[in-house]
């Protein structure tokens, strides 16, 4: 049987304010108590372990006697490094708890984890290496070894990292802009399209560390034959983004820019190209990785002075130290461009931050 209403229950239903029979938003507390990130908070505990554990590192350096094949090593070095570190790490401390809101207390938030990481790897490394001598020379090397090899080659090694920043720079620029141009022809003209994109499906996917005998035999010098397949490492993926993203610009954008009266030119530069951006940085962090490694095979054949030319020189010699420090610069030369390429994408792409998780 249907249910009945009382006039008093309508009449009181209905005399409530509208306002107060829609569902409300969530108050002013409730948004501000609910989490805006995933990021770990750096309470007192983990930042207690995080000084705890550099803590300990520095007393097993300074305390522990070294092992018997590591006695001539000084640890003085590691000690002065690890020491600043701690301290480092505790006005880092004090300024977050003091300043909970600053960006040094978010900073540190987001890095806490791998500092505790660090730690903890550094602790087993000296204790295993240098203090009891589980892991021995010449293919394990301590920390105080690592550092002696840099001090005592660091100029070499600063010419080395130069000549192979120069010789990146030239090849990555050339072969990415090339790479623009070809896959802007190929995105805006069906006709070089035709003629193009076979080729470029053709040449494009070879290593271009494969292609160095011929770039010796044809180009004049060995420079700019390594420069060319650092180059050709660039241009096919930048190429191919490029065009991919010429190709899928929305044609009721180009239709209504030509009804305002805009010719070609303006249509490549103000439409086609801002549009296209996003696919062309993906190509340029492509080639990024494919040059990196066509710069690494130029050098062992191409040049005479570079980072990778350098770990084959001394691992030649059997001299490992020098070869891990060689590998550690190159590491960090290869994140410091992936950085700076995720700065640029960050400024060119600014306006996609609220709308694409990256």
């Amino acid at each position: 049987m249907p249910t009945e209403v009382s006039p008093t229950t309508a009449s009181t239903a209905s005399s409530k304010p509208i306002d107060d029979r829609l569902p409300q938003p969530p108050s002013s507390t409730a948004r501000q108590s609910a989490p805006s990130d995933h990021r770990p908070s750096a309470g007192p505990l983990v930042s207690t372990t995080a000084l705890f554990l550099w803590l300990v590192y520095l007393v097993i350096v300074v305390a522990l006697p070294q092992a018997d094949l590591l006695r001539k090593e000084s640890t003085t070095p590691v000690a002065v490094l690890a020491g600043t570190w701690l301290i480092t790490l505790i006005a880092w401390t004090l300024t977050a708890r003091v300043r909970p809101t600053s960006p040094a207390a978010r900073s540190l938030t987001h890095f806490l984890p791998w500092i505790n990481a660090t730690g903890a790897w550094f602790i087993v490394w000296q204790l295993t290496t240098s203090k009891l001598g589980l892991l021995t020379p010449p293919y394990f090397a301590a920390p105080e070894v690592l550092i002696a090899s840099f001090l005592g080659d660091w100029r070499l090694l600063l010419s080395c990292l130069g000549a192979s920043a120069l010789l990146f720079i030239i090849g990555y620029t050339a072969g990415s802009v090339l790479g623009f141009f070809t896959g802007l022809l190929m995105g805006w003209s069906r006709r070089a399209d035709y003629w193009l994109h076979p080729l470029l499906q053709t040449i494009g996917p070879v290593p271009a560390a494969s292609l160095l005998p011929l770039a010796l035999l044809l180009l004049p010098t060995t420079y700019t034959s390594a420069a060319f397949i650092v180059g050709f490492g660039a241009w096919f993926p930048m190429a191919t983004m490029t065009r991919a993203g010429v190709r899928s610009v929305r044609r009721d954008y180009i239709d209504m820019a030509r009804t305002l009266g805009a010719d070609e030119l303006f249509l490549i530069r103000r439409v086609a190209v801002p549009s296209a951006l996003p696919d062309m940085l993906t190509g340029l962090f492509t080639g990024l990785g494919t040059s990196l490694a066509a710069l690494m095979t130029a050098e062992l054949t191409g040049v005479d002075k570079g980072l990778a030319w350098y770990i084959n020189w001394v691992k030649g010699w059997a001299d490992y130290p020098r070869m891990y420090v060689g590998l550690i610069i190159l590491v960090t030369f290869c994140r410091t461009l992936m950085v700076m390429l995720f700065k640029i994408r960050s400024s060119l792409l600014a306006w996609q931050q609220n709308l694409v998780r990256w």
